[in-house]
C-alpha cells in the first residue's frame, strides 16, 4: 500500500492544463484530446489525482472514498507516456486513471472486500476486467472502499477495512452500495472512471447518489472471474462514470465482442413503459420522474404507461435474498481457496479471523448484520434455496412479455424511490421516504439478467442527485446506452459537487 505522505502536494503538480477543478471532470475523449496534442501526459493527470485524493479522500471534507493506493500507478502513467510518443496511443483509455471496487483482483494489492480479515488476500494477477482495461491503457490509481462483503445490510459504503464513504453531494447522506467507494471518487474528481458490481443494485445505487451513469450488463456479457462472489448467479461487473460515452467506452472494452463502440442507437422514435409501480415514497422523486417522462417526450420517445407483475415489488425477500444465501458461503469457500496462506481459505476461517479480531478489539468492528447473516449462510450451505434461479429467471421471460406485448424497446423508472438516506452513524432530519423497499426497482434486473442503466434525472433541494433507470432485455446494452446518451444530452443533470 502507497504511503500517502509520497504523493504530490496540490494539484499544481498538473501543470500547463489549465482550471485543476475543470480537468477533474472532463470526459475521457477529451482527456485523449489533450494527451495526443501534447497539452497533458498521463503522468501530469495521474499526478494530479493523487494530489487531489490526497486534498480531498482524507483531509478537507474526507470522502474516503479510497481505501489503497496503487504504488505503481505513476510508473505505469510514464511508461504509457513513453509509449504514446513511440507508438501512439492504444485508444481512448490509454493513460486514463481509474478506481476498482475492492472486491476485484488488482494485482500488486489485497482483495479485501472491506473485510479487515481479508488484509492478506494478496491475488496472483489482476481480473479479467481489470486486465482488460490496463491492455486498452488505463491506468489503476488503487482500490475503491465498499459496504463489506459487498452486503450494505443498512451500512451503505461502511467496511471494517476502510471505514465510512461519505457522499460528496451531501456529507450527511450514505453514498449507497456497495459499490460506494467507487461511486464517490469518479464524483468527485478522484479518478476518471471505476469498476464496480452490480448483484442487486451496487453500481446502479452508487450512480444514482452521486450523479453517475452506472451500467448492470447483462448477466454473462462481462467475466466475473477473479471477483470475490456474494451471489454468482446475479452477480456483475459494470463501469461508473460521469458520461453515458464514458461508460460506452469501458463497456466496450470489458466486452469488446458486444458491439458497444458500433453505430450509436438513439432515443427518438423509441417506444418506453413508464413504470409507476415504485411510484409514491417520496414527493421530490416523483416530481422529478414525471419531469424526466416528459423530456424523453419533449427528446422524440413515445411513451406508454406499463403495469408490472405482482411479484416485482418483492423479489428480494421472496426469491433473491435465499438464493444468494444459498450461494454465498460455497462460492466463498472457491475464491479464497486460490489465496495463499495466511489469508483464510475459506469461509470459516473468515469467520474465525473476523471474530478473533472483533474480540481483541484491535480492529474496526465489522458490520454485525452482515456478519450474523455470513454464518447462518454457512451454517445452511447445504439447504437449496425455497425457490429456486429457474423462479427468477421465470420473471425475466414475464419482463420480456410484458415489454414485447407493449411494442417498449425499454422500461423506466427511477432507480431508487427514494433519494440518498441518512448515513448510518448520524440522522438527518431533512431526509424523507414513505417506500418500505426504496431498492426494490433494481431487483427486476437482478432477477432477470437483463440490463440497466442509471443516469442522472435531477436534483432534490437537499442536493442530492437521482437517477432515471432504463431496463432492457437481455443484449440490450448498446441499444440503452444510445437511449440514455440521448436522454443525458437533453438534459444535462450531471455536475460536480460543491465542497470544492
Amino acid at each position: 500500500m502507497t504511503d500517502r505522505s509520497t504523493m504530490p502536494a496540490g494539484p499544481a503538480a498538473i501543470g500547463k492544463t489549465g482550471p485543476a477543478c475543470g480537468l477533474f471532470q472532463l470526459p475521457i475523449v477529451e482527456l485523449a484530446c489533450r494527451m495526443d496534442a501534447g497539452t497533458l501526459t498521463a503522468e501530469e493527470l495521474v499526478a494530479g489525482h493523487l494530489a487531489r485524493i490526497d486534498a480531498f479522500d482524507r483531509a478537507g471534507p474526507a470522502i474516503n472514498a479510497i481505501s489503497q493506493l496503487h504504488p505503481d500507478a505513476l510508473r505505469d502513467a510514464v511508461r504509457l507516456d513513453r509509449e504514446r510518443r513511440l507508438r501512439g496511443a492504444r485508444g481512448p483509455l490509454h493513460g486514463i486513471p481509474m478506481v476498482v471496487k475492492d472486491n476485484i483482483d488488482t494485482a500488486g494489492l489485497p482483495t479485501t472486500a472491506g473485510c479487515a480479515a481479508l488484509h492478506e488476500a494478496l491475488p496472483a494477477a489482476d481480473a479479467p476486467v481489470v486486465a482488460r482495461l490496463r491492455a486498452a491503457g488505463a491506468i489503476v490509481l488503487g482500490k475503491a472502499n465498499m459496504s463489506e462483503l459487498a452486503a450494505s445490510n443498512g451500512r451503505f459504503g461502511y467496511s471494517s477495512a476502510s471505514g465510512l464513504t461519505l457522499n460528496p453531494y451531501r456529507l450527511s447522506r450514505n453514498a449507497s452500495g456497495s459499490s460506494s467507494g467507487t461511486g464517490a471518487a469518479v464524483a468527485a474528481g478522484l479518478a476518471v472512471f471505476g469498476l464496480g458490481t452490480d448483484s442487486f443494485g451496487s453500481v446502479r445505487g452508487p450512480a444514482c447518489v452521486h450523479a453517475l451513469v452506472g451500467v448492470r450488463p447483462t448477466h454473462g456479457l462481462v467475466d466475473t472471474a477473479g471477483v470475490l462472489p456474494l451471489a454468482q448467479s446475479f452477480d456483475t461487473v459494470g463501469p461508473l462514470a460521469r458520461t453515458v460515452d464514458d461508460a460506452a467506452l469501458v463497456l466496450a472494452a470489458l466486452a469488446p465482442e458486444a458491439g458497444i463502440g458500433g453505430t450509436h442507437e438513439r432515443l427518438a422514435g423509441r417506444r418506453l413503459g413508464i413504470v409507476m409501480d415504485f411510484n409514491g415514497g417520496n414527493d421530490e422523486i416523483d416530481a422529478l420522474f414525471s419531469r424526466a417522462c416528459a423530456d424523453l417526450v419533449d427528446a422524440g420517445a413515445l411513451t406508454v404507461p406499463v403495469a408490472l407483475p405482482a411479484a416485482a415489488r418483492h423479489l428480494y425477500e421472496r426469491v433473491l435474498g435465499d438464493i444468494a444465501r444459498s450461494e454465498w458461503a460455497v462460492q466463498l469457500d472457491r475464491y479464497l481457496a486460490r489465496m495463499p496462506s495466511p489469508c483464510p481459505q475459506d469461509t470459516a476461517a473468515l469467520l474465525a479471523r473476523i471474530d478473533a479480531q472483533w474480540g481483541d478489539g484491535s480492529r474496526r468492528r465489522p458490520n454485525p448484520l452482515t456478519i450474523a447473516a455470513l454464518r447462518h449462510a454457512l451454517q445452511t450451505r447445504d439447504e437449496p434455496p425455497r425457490v429456486g434461479l429457474s423462479a427468477a429467471r421465470a420473471f425475466g421471460t414475464a419482463l420480456a412479455g410484458l415489454m414485447e406485448s407493449n411494442s417498449c424497446a425499454a422500461l423506466v423508472f427511477p432507480t431508487l424511490a427514494c433519494p440518498a438516506s441518512p448515513r448510518f452513524d448520524l440522522d438527518d432530519p431533512s431526509y424523507r421516504c414513505r417506500a418500505s423497499h426504496p431498492l426494490a426497482a433494481m431487483h427486476m434486473a437482478s432477477a432477470a439478467g437483463f440490463p440497466e442503466i442509471s443516469v442522472p434525472m435531477g436534483w432534490t433541494e437537499a442536493g442530492v442527485p437521482a437517477g432515471l433507470s432504463l431496463l432492457g432485455r437481455a443484449g440490450d446494452d448498446r441499444l440503452l446506452l444510445g437511449i440514455a446518451r440521448d436522454f443525458e444530452a437533453a438534459t444535462r443533470h450531471r455536475r460536480a459537487p460543491a465542497l470544492w
